[in-house]
């Protein structure tokens, strides 16, 4: 959970809105896409996938999955990564150093109960 002031909480999600508008409208996002996109939720497309796989079973063929656990996989995106891809997919430069400027520098720490831990730098590599 990040704590954020609710300014900073309506504005991130006007971008977000904003941002998301642009992607679908244009085709940016893959039709596989489906955590981050209203009416698609990840539960939705595990039923698209079991849905696929019986009937390719039906017919006689083999399915081999193999599962990921991408819990907090954006904590792990490198940010220079992050924005050259929003760059390539037209994003103006306005937006990408206003994202650039929100994710840098930040700080973290945990709490249990009433106890915190010592504060660190959030990283990517």
């Amino acid at each position: 959970m990040s704590l954020t002031s609710v300014c900073c909480k309506i504005l991130e999600q006007l971008i977000r809105d904003e941002m998301m508008t642009y992607l679908l409208g244009n085709g940016l996002l893959s039709d596989k896409q489906y955590g981050f996109i209203s009416g698609r939720s990840t539960s939705l497309q595990l039923l698209h996938m079991l849905d696929w796989w019986t009937d390719y079973l039906e017919y006689g063929g083999q399915i081999d999955v193999l599962c990921s656990d991408f819990e907090k996989a954006f904590d792990k995106v490198p940010h220079t990564r992050l924005l050259s891809k929003l760059l390539s997919y037209g994003i103006s430069n306005l937006v990408i150093n206003w994202i650039r400027d929100f994710i840098t520098g930040r700080r973290y720490r945990v709490r249990v109960n009433l106890s915190y831990s010592p504060w660190s730098w959030v990283t990517t590599h």
